[in-house]
């Protein structure tokens, strides 16, 4: 039997929308783009749109996206929507991330800008779109509290790409067997992130991190663990090196790309972060012990009114 000219049309179209996707692999299956239900009217076949999406604004740096990132995927699966993500995004190239992609640059344009301008403070209104809606969401998002409940499965998504794990791997090892430490079982790695850089002198409200607070945090550990060793990465490494404590064993990371550099401190046991959305999935992907800036903004500014401590940081973390 013949397809009418028109129905040939319609198979088209659903073909072509098809191919604009690249289909993951995971093992919890993603809700295809658009579910499609067929009605007979005439003979004709009736397409009838069921399901929303989300595109994440994936912007500025590769924390920023991560919490953009993270928090999308958490309302996707929520929603029952579809999450698709550019096929050339810059996190694909650090993380296996196993979800479906667009060639089509175009593709999200058309879509509904839902922005967080809180930044780092939970929304829960912000989310309160049909899952029907083909939306964008974006800005901040800095808030663990978008994305707990699927921990595990954000954890898998954020698996370093092979070459960058290696890496980290062979630079920590290449340490300890110039210390001679003979099993990395008898030592205890802290990854510290000295985030400085454009935030030495500037006015949007961050405290950078001071001597007196590196010394705080190393005591934290050293008065914990037997043998520690920490390894510090930072954007202001110069700084870094004159004011972390000397009384303690301190390897200074620098592998010229800052995924890299992400990856081996996020190999270590537990995190020293000072500011910064970097240095709060290093925290986060590390998975121990994770101590911050307790006072990280400025008294009066803008940062201070608009993050809330309890949504930001996770409540086993420690402020000092």
């Amino acid at each position: 039997m013949h397809l009418t000219t028109e129905r040939q049309n319609v198979a088209v179209n659903v073909a072509l929308e098809t191919q604009l996707f690249v289909t993951s692999t995971e093992d919890i299956s993603p809700v295809p783009l658009f579910r499609t239900e067929i009605s007979s009217t005439n003979s004709y076949r009736v397409i009838k749109k069921k399901k929303g999406s989300i595109c994440p604004i994936l912007q500025a740096g590769l924390g920023n996206r991560l919490f953009q990132f993270s928090t999308s995927f958490a309302v996707a699966r929520t929603k029952q929507m579809e999450l698709i993500i550019p096929f050339d995004a810059d996190i694909r190239k650090v993380f296996e991330i196993n979800v479906t992609f667009t060639e089509s640059k175009g593709l999200c344009k058309g879509f509904r800008k839902v922005l967080d301008k809180a930044h780092a403070t939970y929304n829960k209104s912000l989310l309160n779109f049909s899952s029907t809606d083909n939306i964008q969401l974006g800005t901040g998002l800095q808030s663990w509290k978008y994305f707990y409940m699927y921990d595990k499965q954000i954890r898998r998504q954020l698996t370093f790409r092979k070459n960058i794990q290696s890496t980290a791997e062979q630079t920590i090892l290449k340490i300890l067997q110039r210390r001679k430490v003979r099993s990395r079982k008898s030592i205890t790695l802290v990854g510290v992130h000295i985030r400085r850089g454009d935030k030495v002198g500037n006015n949007d409200g961050f405290n950078i991190a001071t001597t007196e607070y590196l010394n705080r945090a190393v005591n934290y550990y050293t008065k914990r663990y037997a043998l520690v060793l920490f390894l510090v990465i930072s954007d202001g490494m110069a700084w870094s090196k004159t004011n972390m404590p000397s009384n303690v064993p301190v390897e200074f990371i620098s592998l010229g790309k800052r995924e890299f550099d992400m990856a081996t401190v996020v190999a270590c046991d537990h995190t020293i972060m000072t500011i910064g959305t970097f240095g709060w999935w290093i925290g986060y992907l590390t998975g121990g012990e994770v101590v911050y800036v307790k006072d990280a903004a400025k008294k009066g500014s803008r940062f201070e009114r608009i993050l809330s401590f309890e949504d930001h940081f996770y409540p086993q973390w420690v402020g000092l």
